[in-house]
């Protein structure tokens, strides 16, 4: 499964830049069933991240908007059947082609939307299901991707829609100087390929099935605007099935069906998570009532909802499950920090609490090792030989050994970024050195 997952990221990932954490995490929140926001300023290709995850799924269908604060119900959810009110007097909408009946979803400038849109993407979030006039609809509905540049305004209700995206992303413009060239010097014919663009006449301004401006890629990059002052990104145009780039790529065998969904979904409820990992999570939870955060000289109590924890332990289950693993392991938690903050500021402190948490039980080890060996020290308990008494340097060994697997572990995660490598690696630079300094210490047991 691990092999697969990977050659899967990677066909995901190719010919794109710099998106390799947002891709990899909608694809675990996808198995996991839950959703995911990116914060971030126009043009950073967010809505080629839906897009992606699209070609992870076979015959998936997919649904883009851009809302606006004149979005209505029926231009996300599909408009009233006139024929159903004439014939039978039934209030109901007509769902095909709309976001009832998509796998993939992705919903720009979510906050813009009005309240009737809100409130019902609660349930489909949430419950995934849809009401349709007198009857409920189980949506297929794999993975809503939000985009948003600004935090949700407070005071205006938005908290518990804010809190059904376990996942949130900063997506940033590209970093690395020979990536920002190479995207520079790339071909249009390229570009369109690894985005999901088809050519110059996506950015036309043709007028798509619902009547609405469709642009097919990126609003993030061409920022125009449809006539009803709002773009659309809907199923039936350069996001559906006839258009899908990822046809013509030779990874349909790596693809998830609907029954491998459907089969893994239950596997991934039956992993279980191992006591250590429980130890990690209630010790996050504790450091969350105070955060530093930028040096402030107030720490911040940061809030994470029960439910939100409880969606947090399914995307372990699943990232266990990904990574051929039967239970939870401690190098599963990493990633979390991405579900914990409120406000981007929180997100690097939080990660820091994170780290600091999974290598917890070595920095208590070697807290009360350096004690142990600083009182025999102290008090002349001379030995001749390492047999006699406590045997250090074999602890340390066995120490060292542990340290160094974790953070292999670590590196190895699907979902741990090169950015989250280097900050385990600064963090690890003291324990090293007090490990050091600590076998030298060692020593002086021997001396005459």
């Amino acid at each position: 499964m691990l092999e697969r997952f990977k050659q899967l990221l990677g066909e995901m990932n190719r010919g794109i830049y710099e998106k390799e954490t947002e891709i990899s995490l909608s694809l675990l929140a996808a198995l996991a069933g839950e959703s995911i926001i990116l914060l971030g300023p126009p043009g950073v290709a967010k809505s080629m991240v839906a897009r992606q995850l699209k070609t992870a799924f076979k015959d998936a269908r997919s649904f883009e908007y851009l809302m606006s604060r004149f979005s209505t119900p029926d231009e996300i959810f599909g408009p009233v059947s006139i024929q159903k009110l004439k014939t039978s007097d039934t209030y109901e909408r007509a769902v095909e082609g709309y976001l009832p009946t998509a796998d993939v979803v992705f919903l720009d400038e979510i906050w813009k939307a009005g309240p009737a849109i809100q409130n019902t993407l609660l349930t489909v979030i949430n419950e995934k299901i849809f009401r349709n006039g007198n009857r409920e609809m189980h949506l297929p509905l794999k993975l809503l991707v939000a985009a948003s540049n600004e935090l949700p305004a407070k005071g205006e209700g938005l908290e518990a829609l804010w809190d059904r995206f376990v996942i949130r992303i900063e997506s940033r413009p590209i970093k690395l100087e020979k990536n920002f060239r190479a995207m520079l010097l790339e071909s249009h014919a390229d570009f369109s390929r690894s985005t999901g663009v088809l050519g110059h006449a996506d950015f036309s301004g043709s007028m798509g099935v619902l009547g609405h401006a469709d642009f097919a890629d990126n609003a993030d990059f061409s920022g125009s605007k449809g006539k009803s002052g709002s773009t659309d990104f809907s199923d039936s145009a350069d996001f559906s099935d006839s258009t899908d780039f990822s046809d013509s790529t030779d990874f349909s065998d790596l693809k998830i069906t609907a029954e491998e969904y459907a089969e893994w979904a239950e596997k991934i409820c039956k992993i279980g998570v191992k006591e250590e990992v429980l130890d990690a999570i209630s010790a996050i939870r504790k450091s969350l009532r105070a955060v530093n955060v930028d040096e402030a000289a107030e720490r911040r109590n940061i809030y994470v909802s029960d439910r939100r924890w409880k969606n947090i332990v399914r995307l372990l289950r699943t990232s266990a499950f990904m990574q051929d693993r039967e239970e939870v392991d401690i190098c599963d938690l990493l990633p979390i920090y991405h579900c914990l903050w409120q406000e981007p500021e929180e997100r690097d402190a939080i990660r820091s609490i994170v780290i600091r948490a999974l290598f917890s039980p070595f920095a208590e080890k070697l807290v009360e090792m350096k004690n142990a060996l600083a009182e025999d020290i102290k008090y002349h308990r001379v030995r001749r030989n390492p047999d006699d008494g406590r045997d250090y340097e074999g602890e340390i060994e066995t120490f060292s050994d542990g340290l160094t697997s974790l953070e292999r572990r670590l590196g190895e995660n699907l979902f741990v970024s090169s950015d989250d490598k280097t900050e385990i690696s600064v963090y690890l630079r003291d324990f090293y050195k007090e490990l050091a300094f600590t076998r030298q210490d060692t020593m002086k047991l021997y001396e005459a």
